[in-house]
Protein backbone atom coordinates (compact mmCIF):
# COMPACT_ATOMS: atom_id res chain seq x y z
CA UNK A 1 0.00 0.00 0.00
CA UNK A 2 1.13 3.54 -1.21
CA UNK A 3 0.12 6.91 -0.51
CA UNK A 4 0.12 10.34 -1.89
CA UNK A 5 -1.74 13.18 0.08
CA UNK A 6 -2.25 16.38 -0.93
CA UNK A 7 -4.55 19.60 0.33
CA UNK A 8 -7.55 18.51 -1.28
CA UNK A 9 -7.14 14.74 -2.19
CA UNK A 10 -5.65 11.46 -0.63
CA UNK A 11 -4.42 9.07 -2.97
CA UNK A 12 -3.90 5.28 -2.05
CA UNK A 13 -2.67 2.67 -4.32
CA UNK A 14 -2.87 -0.85 -3.56
CA UNK A 15 -0.92 -3.69 -5.47
CA UNK A 16 -2.13 -7.32 -5.01
CA UNK A 17 -4.11 -6.58 -2.39
CA UNK A 18 -4.10 -8.81 0.90
CA UNK A 19 -7.20 -9.19 3.96
CA UNK A 20 -4.87 -6.85 5.69
CA UNK A 21 -5.86 -4.09 3.34
CA UNK A 22 -9.20 -5.04 2.96
CA UNK A 23 -9.48 -4.55 7.03
CA UNK A 24 -7.79 -0.86 6.37
CA UNK A 25 -10.18 0.03 3.94
CA UNK A 26 -12.88 -1.01 5.97
CA UNK A 27 -12.04 0.25 9.02
CA UNK A 28 -11.04 3.77 7.74
CA UNK A 29 -14.13 4.07 5.06
CA UNK A 30 -17.29 3.02 5.38
CA UNK A 31 -17.97 1.11 2.04
CA UNK A 32 -20.54 -1.61 1.26
CA UNK A 33 -19.64 -4.84 2.30
CA UNK A 34 -20.44 -6.52 -1.34
CA UNK A 35 -17.17 -3.76 -2.39
CA UNK A 36 -14.77 -5.12 0.26
CA UNK A 37 -15.79 -8.78 -0.99
CA UNK A 38 -15.32 -7.44 -4.57
CA UNK A 39 -11.49 -6.34 -4.21
CA UNK A 40 -10.36 -10.11 -3.45
CA UNK A 41 -10.91 -12.17 -5.54
CA UNK A 42 -10.71 -10.37 -8.97
CA UNK A 43 -13.23 -9.39 -11.12
CA UNK A 44 -13.79 -10.62 -14.35
CA UNK A 45 -15.98 -8.06 -15.78
CA UNK A 46 -16.04 -4.04 -16.18
CA UNK A 47 -18.44 -2.58 -13.47
CA UNK A 48 -19.87 0.61 -12.33
CA UNK A 49 -21.73 1.67 -9.21
CA UNK A 50 -22.91 4.45 -8.05
CA UNK A 51 -23.35 4.46 -3.99
CA UNK A 52 -24.06 8.27 -3.43
CA UNK A 53 -21.48 9.59 -1.51
CA UNK A 54 -18.39 7.26 -3.14
CA UNK A 55 -17.96 5.45 -6.75
CA UNK A 56 -17.11 2.13 -7.66
CA UNK A 57 -15.46 1.59 -10.45
CA UNK A 58 -13.77 -1.84 -12.23
CA UNK A 59 -11.71 -1.61 -15.47
CA UNK A 60 -9.48 -4.51 -17.26
CA UNK A 61 -6.02 -3.27 -18.87
CA UNK A 62 -5.01 -4.66 -22.22
CA UNK A 63 -1.52 -5.94 -21.34
CA UNK A 64 0.04 -8.15 -24.05
CA UNK A 65 2.20 -10.88 -23.36
CA UNK A 66 5.07 -11.55 -25.55
CA UNK A 67 5.76 -14.78 -24.30
CA UNK A 68 2.70 -16.34 -25.57
CA UNK A 69 1.76 -13.91 -27.91
CA UNK A 70 -1.45 -13.19 -26.39
CA UNK A 71 -3.29 -8.86 -25.04
CA UNK A 72 -4.26 -10.54 -21.54
CA UNK A 73 -6.83 -8.83 -19.18
CA UNK A 74 -5.16 -6.87 -15.82
CA UNK A 75 -7.75 -5.26 -13.51
CA UNK A 76 -7.64 -1.93 -12.09
CA UNK A 77 -10.46 -1.66 -9.32
CA UNK A 78 -10.84 1.98 -8.14
CA UNK A 79 -13.13 3.50 -5.27
CA UNK A 80 -14.03 7.04 -5.84
CA UNK A 81 -14.96 9.47 -2.29
CA UNK A 82 -15.48 13.06 -2.33
CA UNK A 83 -11.90 13.50 -1.06
CA UNK A 84 -9.72 10.16 -1.60
CA UNK A 85 -9.34 8.18 -4.51
CA UNK A 86 -8.53 4.23 -3.41
CA UNK A 87 -6.58 2.35 -6.89
CA UNK A 88 -6.48 -1.38 -6.27
CA UNK A 89 -5.34 -3.84 -8.93
CA UNK A 90 -3.36 -7.14 -9.26
CA UNK A 91 -0.06 -6.62 -11.51
CA UNK A 92 1.85 -3.76 -12.52
CA UNK A 93 -0.57 -1.23 -14.98
CA UNK A 94 1.95 1.29 -16.23
CA UNK A 95 -0.19 4.30 -16.81
CA UNK A 96 -1.28 4.46 -13.08
CA UNK A 97 2.35 3.65 -11.78
CA UNK A 98 3.89 6.55 -14.20
CA UNK A 99 1.37 9.25 -12.69
CA UNK A 100 1.34 7.80 -9.54
CA UNK A 101 5.25 8.07 -9.45
CA UNK A 102 5.43 11.56 -10.61
CA UNK A 103 2.75 12.85 -8.28
CA UNK A 104 5.21 11.18 -5.38
CA UNK A 105 8.33 12.69 -6.13
CA UNK A 106 7.55 15.91 -7.84
CA UNK A 107 5.55 18.43 -5.50
CA UNK A 108 4.70 21.24 -8.02
CA UNK A 109 2.91 18.79 -9.59
CA UNK A 110 1.15 16.52 -6.99
CA UNK A 111 -0.24 20.23 -6.05
CA UNK A 112 -1.11 20.88 -9.47
CA UNK A 113 -2.88 17.64 -10.73
CA UNK A 114 -4.66 17.60 -7.43
CA UNK A 115 -6.03 21.28 -7.13
CA UNK A 116 -9.31 20.74 -8.78
CA UNK A 117 -9.62 17.22 -6.32
CA UNK A 118 -10.53 14.02 -6.89
CA UNK A 119 -12.30 14.64 -10.16
CA UNK A 120 -9.44 16.20 -11.79
CA UNK A 121 -7.10 13.16 -10.75
CA UNK A 122 -9.86 10.42 -11.69
CA UNK A 123 -9.90 12.20 -14.94
CA UNK A 124 -5.66 12.37 -15.41
CA UNK A 125 -5.64 8.59 -14.57
CA UNK A 126 -8.17 7.54 -16.85
CA UNK A 127 -7.11 9.76 -19.90
CA UNK A 128 -3.37 8.15 -19.45
CA UNK A 129 -5.23 4.57 -19.24
CA UNK A 130 -6.91 5.07 -22.42
CA UNK A 131 -3.87 6.67 -24.05
CA UNK A 132 -1.87 3.64 -23.04
CA UNK A 133 -4.37 1.92 -25.63
CA UNK A 134 -2.90 3.76 -28.70
CA UNK A 135 0.47 2.30 -28.80
CA UNK A 136 -0.90 -0.72 -29.14
CA UNK A 137 -3.34 -0.26 -31.76
CA UNK A 138 -0.81 1.29 -33.89
CA UNK A 139 1.73 -1.61 -33.09
CA UNK A 140 -1.55 -4.20 -34.55
CA UNK A 141 -2.11 -1.48 -37.39
CA UNK A 142 1.87 -2.35 -38.26
CA UNK A 143 1.17 -5.52 -38.31
CA UNK A 144 -1.91 -5.54 -40.99
CA UNK A 145 0.16 -3.14 -43.42
CA UNK A 146 2.62 -5.86 -43.11
CA UNK A 147 0.81 -8.91 -43.70
CA UNK A 148 -0.70 -7.33 -46.50
CA UNK A 149 2.59 -6.09 -48.27
CA UNK A 150 3.45 -10.15 -48.02
CA UNK A 151 0.06 -10.77 -49.54
CA UNK A 152 0.22 -9.21 -52.41
CA UNK A 153 4.09 -10.36 -52.63
CA UNK A 154 3.04 -13.59 -53.26
CA UNK A 155 3.51 -14.99 -49.83
CA UNK A 156 0.00 -16.45 -49.31
CA UNK A 157 1.32 -19.26 -47.17
CA UNK A 158 3.63 -17.69 -45.10
CA UNK A 159 1.29 -15.11 -43.68
CA UNK A 160 -1.71 -17.88 -42.82
CA UNK A 161 -0.04 -18.48 -39.29
CA UNK A 162 0.13 -14.59 -39.29
CA UNK A 163 -3.29 -13.64 -39.91
CA UNK A 164 -4.23 -16.01 -37.34
CA UNK A 165 -1.86 -14.99 -34.60
CA UNK A 166 -2.86 -11.56 -34.77
CA UNK A 167 -6.74 -12.36 -35.17
CA UNK A 168 -6.23 -14.06 -32.05
CA UNK A 169 -4.63 -11.22 -30.08
CA UNK A 170 -7.24 -8.58 -31.59
CA UNK A 171 -10.25 -10.56 -30.86
CA UNK A 172 -8.48 -10.53 -27.30
CA UNK A 173 -8.22 -7.24 -27.43
CA UNK A 174 -11.65 -6.39 -28.17
CA UNK A 175 -13.20 -8.61 -25.77
CA UNK A 176 -11.57 -6.50 -23.00
CA UNK A 177 -11.86 -3.13 -24.21
CA UNK A 178 -15.85 -3.22 -25.53
CA UNK A 179 -17.30 -4.10 -22.79
CA UNK A 180 -15.97 -1.36 -20.67
CA UNK A 181 -18.58 1.53 -22.36
CA UNK A 182 -20.65 0.96 -19.91
CA UNK A 183 -18.13 2.37 -17.24
CA UNK A 184 -17.29 5.60 -19.55
CA UNK A 185 -20.69 5.98 -20.22
CA UNK A 186 -22.07 6.23 -16.77
CA UNK A 187 -18.99 7.91 -15.73
CA UNK A 188 -19.57 10.94 -18.16
CA UNK A 189 -23.61 11.02 -17.01
CA UNK A 190 -22.57 11.09 -13.20
CA UNK A 191 -19.92 13.79 -13.91
CA UNK A 192 -22.03 16.52 -13.19
CA UNK A 193 -23.54 15.52 -10.05
CA UNK A 194 -20.75 13.91 -8.47
CA UNK A 195 -17.35 16.54 -9.25
CA UNK A 196 -19.12 19.43 -10.76
CA UNK A 197 -20.55 20.30 -13.95
CA UNK A 198 -17.12 21.84 -14.75
CA UNK A 199 -15.86 17.89 -15.34
CA UNK A 200 -18.32 16.89 -17.56
CA UNK A 201 -16.37 18.31 -20.62
CA UNK A 202 -13.64 15.78 -19.35
CA UNK A 203 -15.63 12.70 -18.63
CA UNK A 204 -16.97 13.10 -22.13
CA UNK A 205 -13.99 13.61 -23.76
CA UNK A 206 -13.15 10.35 -22.27
CA UNK A 207 -16.14 8.95 -23.59
CA UNK A 208 -15.35 9.97 -26.97
CA UNK A 209 -11.71 8.70 -26.92
CA UNK A 210 -13.13 5.20 -25.49
CA UNK A 211 -15.66 5.55 -28.86
CA UNK A 212 -12.54 6.50 -31.20
CA UNK A 213 -10.45 3.20 -29.39
CA UNK A 214 -13.77 1.08 -30.29
CA UNK A 215 -13.90 2.01 -33.58
CA UNK A 216 -10.08 1.66 -34.26
CA UNK A 217 -10.74 -1.92 -33.04
CA UNK A 218 -13.64 -2.51 -35.11
CA UNK A 219 -11.88 -1.25 -38.34
CA UNK A 220 -8.84 -3.33 -37.72
CA UNK A 221 -10.93 -6.75 -37.12
CA UNK A 222 -12.55 -5.93 -40.17
CA UNK A 223 -9.76 -5.25 -42.39
CA UNK A 224 -8.34 -8.32 -41.01
CA UNK A 225 -10.76 -10.47 -42.01
CA UNK A 226 -11.13 -9.12 -45.36
CA UNK A 227 -6.98 -9.91 -46.19
CA UNK A 228 -8.09 -13.00 -44.68
CA UNK A 229 -10.37 -13.67 -47.53
CA UNK A 230 -8.12 -12.35 -49.87
CA UNK A 231 -5.46 -14.34 -48.85
CA UNK A 232 -8.03 -17.47 -49.06
CA UNK A 233 -8.92 -16.29 -52.54
CA UNK A 234 -5.61 -15.94 -53.61
CA UNK A 235 -4.52 -19.48 -52.58
CA UNK A 236 -7.78 -20.89 -54.16
CA UNK A 237 -6.79 -19.23 -57.14
CA UNK A 238 -3.34 -20.73 -57.33
CA UNK A 239 -4.38 -24.68 -56.26
CA UNK A 240 -6.95 -24.05 -59.37
CA UNK A 241 -4.58 -22.80 -61.73
CA UNK A 242 -1.94 -25.91 -60.58
CA UNK A 243 -5.18 -28.60 -60.68
CA UNK A 244 -6.06 -27.01 -64.60
CA UNK A 245 -2.46 -27.16 -65.46
CA UNK A 246 -2.13 -30.97 -64.45
CA UNK A 247 -5.18 -31.60 -65.35
CA UNK A 248 -4.74 -30.34 -69.06
CA UNK A 249 -1.46 -32.34 -69.11
CA UNK A 250 -3.08 -35.12 -68.27
CA UNK A 251 -5.91 -34.44 -71.20
CA UNK A 252 -2.64 -33.97 -73.87
CA UNK A 253 -0.78 -37.29 -72.51
CA UNK A 254 -4.33 -39.49 -73.14
CA UNK A 255 -4.49 -40.30 -76.92
CA UNK A 256 -0.26 -41.17 -76.21
CA UNK A 257 -1.12 -43.05 -73.37
CA UNK A 258 -4.42 -45.61 -75.65
CA UNK A 259 -1.73 -45.85 -78.54
CA UNK A 260 0.78 -47.20 -76.27
CA UNK A 261 -1.48 -49.11 -73.93
CA UNK A 262 -2.64 -51.10 -77.29
CA UNK A 263 0.38 -51.45 -78.92
CA UNK A 264 1.93 -52.70 -75.09
CA UNK A 265 -0.85 -55.63 -75.60
CA UNK A 266 -0.44 -59.51 -76.10
CA UNK A 267 -2.06 -60.20 -79.30
CA UNK A 268 -1.34 -60.67 -82.82
CA UNK A 269 -1.77 -58.92 -85.62
CA UNK A 270 -1.78 -55.21 -84.68
CA UNK A 271 -1.33 -52.23 -87.44
CA UNK A 272 2.07 -51.57 -88.41
CA UNK A 273 3.90 -54.27 -86.35
CA UNK A 274 6.48 -55.90 -88.30
CA UNK A 275 6.88 -53.47 -91.06
CA UNK A 276 10.23 -51.84 -91.78
CA UNK A 277 10.46 -48.39 -89.54
CA UNK A 278 7.23 -49.30 -87.53
CA UNK A 279 8.44 -47.83 -84.32
CA UNK A 280 8.64 -44.41 -86.26
CA UNK A 281 5.29 -45.18 -87.29
CA UNK A 282 3.94 -45.38 -83.81
CA UNK A 283 6.14 -42.74 -82.75
CA UNK A 284 4.60 -40.22 -85.52
CA UNK A 285 1.00 -41.36 -84.53
CA UNK A 286 1.64 -40.89 -81.34
CA UNK A 287 3.08 -37.24 -81.78
CA UNK A 288 0.18 -36.64 -84.05
CA UNK A 289 -1.96 -37.21 -81.64
CA UNK A 290 -0.68 -35.44 -79.01
CA UNK A 291 -0.36 -31.99 -81.63
CA UNK A 292 -4.15 -32.94 -82.57
CA UNK A 293 -5.04 -32.50 -78.58
CA UNK A 294 -3.05 -29.67 -77.73
CA UNK A 295 -4.83 -27.82 -81.29
CA UNK A 296 -8.10 -28.50 -79.99
CA UNK A 297 -7.49 -27.14 -76.41
CA UNK A 298 -5.86 -23.65 -78.13
CA UNK A 299 -9.15 -23.59 -80.04
CA UNK A 300 -11.20 -24.20 -77.12
CA UNK A 301 -9.25 -21.62 -74.96
CA UNK A 302 -8.66 -23.77 -72.30
CA UNK A 303 -4.87 -23.29 -71.87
Amino acid sequence: MKIIKSKKITWIDILSPTEKDVRYIKDHFFFHPFILKSIVPPFRHPRFENYGNYLFLVLHFPFFDKKTQETKPRELDILVTKDTIITIHYNTILPLRELFTRLSLYENERNEFTDQGVGEVLYRLLNKFLKSFFPKLDHIDEKIDDIEGQIFQGKEKEVIKQISTLKHDLINFQRITQPQIVVFEALKQISKEFFGKEFYPYFSELFNCFLNIREVLQNHHQTLIELEQTNSNLLSTKTNEIIKILTIFTVILTPMTLIANIYGMNISHLPFIGRDNDFWIITGLMITSLLLTFAYIKIKKWL
